[in-house]
């Protein structure tokens, strides 16, 4: 019979080697709880997704708008795309903002969801500088034009607005969103700012109209009211323009003769009057 005697340093090695396993078992036990706390998160989605969601339904929706805008809110819910068996979560701000856009009266939208039932929907509407008339089936038609050219329905009476009649456009058909020539849009805007800084001078102004000298140049006709003489300008508007034709049109009004005058011409440095039959 034989025995064999184990070194102390080599049973000590032995030993340390077999606490090894301890650690694959705790490697295995923390694999095992990733897999557990994973499938808790899948189980409470499919919970939220099926259960939860589907019952935060919408009860409110909040449409502020500016004076002026004549769509109904069951217009805009309809045009959004938001109905009451929509839920909370089932609501994309973007694709309704998106949707709100089309309409031609609407210059920016903003859709904010607060949770857990509410939409608030804050819409900038367009300001119209003047108004055009456009022939149809019906009739004769009313429309808005701003100042980026975009030609719009109001749904209001335009002539209660006091905007200048804008001629000399032509409209083979009337569809939302359609735009007047960009050329024309610079003139639009000198007179979107008169409008605002100046409004008693924009509202001494009666018709625009456009007369087109060529695809990239046109001059502009002003009927003034009260005053008989059409004004004839360049391509832009400014408040000390405007204020120096009302004074030419105040000094010349008494004067004898002058009521056969059909145009005064400020193009140029100097005014040029045209008589009728001259």
């Amino acid at each position: 019979m034989s025995s064999v005697i184990i070194p102390s340093e080599t049973y000590s090695i032995r030993k340390k080697k077999g606490r090894g396993a301890t650690g694959v078992e705790r490697i295995e036990k923390l694999f095992t709880a990733f897999i557990i706390v994973l499938l808790g998160i899948i189980v409470l989605e499919l919970v939220f997704h099926f259960l939860i969601a589907p019952s935060v339904r919408i009860n409110r929706v909040v449409i502020t708008a500016e004076s002026g805008f004549s769509y109904s809110d069951e217009i805009l819910l309809k045009q959004a795309g938001i109905s009451k068996e929509d839920t909370f979560f089932s609501i994309n701000s973007v694709i309704v903002e998106k949707r709100l856009m089309l309409l031609p009266a609407v210059r920016s939208v903003s859709v904010k969801k607060v949770f857990p039932s509410v939409i608030k929907i804050d819409i900038k509407t367009r300001v119209p500088v003047g108004l055009s008339l456009v022939s149809t089936d019906t009739g004769i038609v009313p429309v808005a034009v701003d100042s980026e050219g975009v030609v719009f329905m109001t749904g209001v009476n335009l002539g209660s607005m006091d905007l200048p009649v804008i001629s000399g456009l032509d409209f083979p058909e009337v569809k939302g969103g359609m735009r007047i020539p960009k050329v024309l849009c610079s003139f639009l805007e000198d007179l979107a700012v008169l409008k605002k800084s100046a409004p008693e001078l924009y509202g001494l102004i009666s018709e625009i109209k456009f007369v087109k000298k060529s695809n990239i140049d046109y001059e502009v006709l002003l009927y003034p009211r009260n005053y008989q003489t059409r004004i004839r300008i360049g391509s832009t508007l400014s408040e000390e323009m405007l204020k120096y034709m009302v004074m030419v049109l105040e000094v010349i009004s008494g004067k004898p003769g002058m009521e056969k005058l059909e145009e005064i011409d400020f193009r140029t440095g100097d005014v040029v009057y045209r008589i009728q039959g001259e």
